[in-house]
């Protein structure tokens, strides 16, 4: 059948919208714990690189800390050589704590200057580290409110599918049987869209499906223009409908304002 007559083509039309609406509230019902997961796991992700941060700055101050004590023993060493100085008599003694003294002095200047260049690493990690904390504690702020506002908006979406779910039945039930029957079995099979408005090409006139998007044959461009009618779109099988034509009201009072926009 390529044309469905029916006098509730716009009952019809109503009850895609509102599936059409509910099923846009599910699908963004369905994303928000996509989107909480997602927040949660970037937080994640930056707490994970502050820990990595921090852990960098104690290491580096474990290893200033390493070398400190180094010195510290190396300082024993010398002073401890020097006073054995004063007490061998033996030449090639006395040469071979000057060697141990003179190698002591060595590691520990070398010591030194590794604990100057780990103050200057540990104090751009503790900006670092700081920087990062600030980051994680806004981010933080900011994830939360993002969270708490999806849970608001998937509680609101939960109360407004209930009140269309009775809404939707109320329209479903005033409607033919055979009529809603076919209904529900093409938008079963068309992801949901049964009823789709013909989109018009507004330089050619050209009509064209909107649910697949195939141009109208010249005869299903006159059967969509029909009132108290579907036609049947001969590629996806869908019921197709004119929005001026079952809704000419609509299309009367554009014209209206504009003419009183002119009278301005």
């Amino acid at each position: 059948m390529e044309i469905i007559h029916t006098i509730e083509v716009k009952a019809l039309v109503e009850l895609q919208k509102k599936d059409a609406d509910m099923d846009a509230k599910k699908a963004t019902a369905s994303g928000v714990p996509v989107k909480i997961a997602a927040l949660n796991a970037a937080f994640e992700t930056k707490k994970n690189s502050m820990s990595a941060a921090h852990e960098a700055l104690l290491a580096l101050q474990v290893k200033k800390k390493d070398c400190e004590l180094k010195i510290a023993e190396a300082d024993e060493g010398i002073r401890k050589h020097q006073r054995e100085l004063n007490l061998v008599k033996d030449n090639n003694a006395f040469k071979a704590l000057l060697s141990e003294i003179e190698t002591d002095k060595k590691n520990k200047d070398e010591l030194e200057t590794g604990v100057l260049f780990l103050l200057e690493e540990i104090d751009k990690a503790a900006i670092q580290d700081k920087a990062i904390r600030e980051e994680v504690k806004k981010l933080e702020g900011t994830m939360r409110a993002e969270v708490a506002a999806l849970e608001a908006l998937a509680k609101e979406i939960a109360a407004g599918l209930e009140a269309a779910k009775a809404e939707r039945a109320a329209a479903a039930a005033a409607l033919n049987p055979e009529l809603l029957e076919k209904y529900e079995a093409i938008r079963e099979n068309k992801h949901g869209l049964a009823v789709a408005a013909v989109h018009e090409e507004p330089a050619t006139g050209k009509l064209s499906c909107g649910g697949c998007h195939m141009g109208l044959t010249p005869q299903k461009m006159l059967d969509v223009k029909k009132h108290d009618a579907f036609a049947v779109c001969a590629d996806c099988r869908r019921l197709m409908y004119l929005e001026k034509t079952v809704y000419p009201e609509a299309q009367n009072a554009a014209p209206a304002a504009e003419k009183k926009e002119e009278g301005v």
